[in-house]
């Protein structure tokens, strides 16, 4: 099986009236440029992948970027097998060093076909199902306490929701005041996370995080650096989860070896696909670690992705998933995976599991031969 054309769309994902804040001084968004890759192989099967980024100041990746890299990357792949996973990485990192956000979507792509071809879901090429129920992680996005409260009790009217990820301002005292408020309302099975996204001084964090340790949060990802992350975790008890300081293996080994996590939140984007994360994955088992598992953003075609990694996760090891489509005002494809009881169950069809909407996508932006 060959490549024989890529296809590139581009995708404006909007949140409607939906105004996503991690915090006073931090990101807010309300909608995402996406871009969608379908490639055609000569076989007659084709393969999706999807490159979302969340806005230009969350990660080291923004949507302009993705379609330069796709540029770069495509002429390349025409004619590659697309079930040779690791010489399809091969050839990507022969013509472009790093951004692996940009590969994410050729890997995302290329094991949708894999999958297709030999008649499996995806997470059966990751190493099998390790998850048949995954725990869904709910998003409160950061605003006054009462606001907050009214999106934590709209996820209780579906029952089965428990872990709720909760953004802070980025202000000390003001945060301080605010998780002493959401801990009154939090019921005893459930896992409320103070997720700040990189928000705080370190001095801030070490502030907050003893303030909070006595009620009960998961501490996630206090300052921007892995160093001053490290600092918070060995100055306070809470459990501790490192996501977007972890961009790599490297980073990886290292947190184990430091103890500076429990949990590790993986985009997928982030450290370049499917293929990594099953590199992870077999890292975490071997190290104790637990794994909670996202996109940064996008459509039903990033979503399947982290699922398909969530699910081939050994259940002992997986904390969560996040679904990145949780505020798309439209969907984009059909056969993505329903939310019942606060889980999801991973289906049996082959490849990612979905056929997007052609008519939504539009008109290719770009196409390689």
């Amino acid at each position: 099986m060959k490549i024989d054309r890529i296809a590139v769309y581009r995708l404006p994902i909007d949140f409607g009236e939906t105004r996503y804040t991690t915090g006073a001084s931090g990101t807010a968004q309300a909608s995402i440029d996406g871009t969608i890759l379908r490639l055609d192989t000569d076989e007659g099967l084709v393969g999706w992948g999807e490159i979302s980024p969340w806005g230009r100041s969350y990660l080291p990746e923004f949507a302009e970027g993705a379609r330069a890299g796709i540029d770069v990357l495509a002429p390349a792949l025409i004619g590659a097998d697309p079930t040779d996973i690791a010489a399809l990485h091969a050839v990507m990192d022969r013509h472009l060093d790093g951004h692996a956000y940009v590969k994410s979507g050729f890997d995302i792509a290329a094991h949708d076909l894999f999958g297709k071809s030999a008649g499996l879901p995806v997470y059966r090429l990751l190493g099998g199902l390790g998850s048949d129920r995954i725990p869904m992680n709910c998003a409160v996005y950061h605003g006054p306490f009462e606001e907050m409260a009214e999106r934590i009790a709209a996820y209780r009217e579906r029952p089965g929701y428990r872990i709720f990820s909760t953004k802070p301002g980025g202000e000390a005292v003001a945060d301080i005041a605010l998780y002493e408020r959401l801990a009154g309302i939090r019921r005893p099975d459930e896992i409320f996370i103070a997720d700040a996204n990189r928000l705080w001084t370190l001095a801030d964090a070490l502030r907050v995080a003893r303030a909070i340790e006595p009620l009960g949060f998961n501490l996630e990802q206090p300052c921007a650096t892995y160093e001053a992350c490290l600092r918070v975790r060995r100055a306070t008890g809470a459990t501790m989860t490192l996501d977007e300081s972890v961009t790599d293996g490297d980073v990886l080994a290292r947190l184990a070896r430091d103890n500076a996590a429990d949990i590790v939140h993986v985009k997928l984007s982030r450290i370049g696909g499917l293929a990594a994360a099953r590199r992870f994955t077999a890292f975490c088992e071997i190290a104790g670690l637990s794994l909670s598992w996202a996109s940064s953003g996008g459509t039903e075609i990033a979503d399947m992705a982290a699922l398909h990694a969530a699910a081939a996760t050994p259940r002992a090891h997986l904390f969560g998933l996040w679904s990145c489509r949780e505020f798309n005002t439209e969907s984009y494809a059909q056969g993505a995976f329903e939310i019942v009881d606060g889980v999801t169950v991973p289906g049996t069809r082959a490849g990612l599991g979905i056929v997007p909407d052609e008519a939504a996508l539009g008109q290719p932006i770009a196409l390689f031969r």
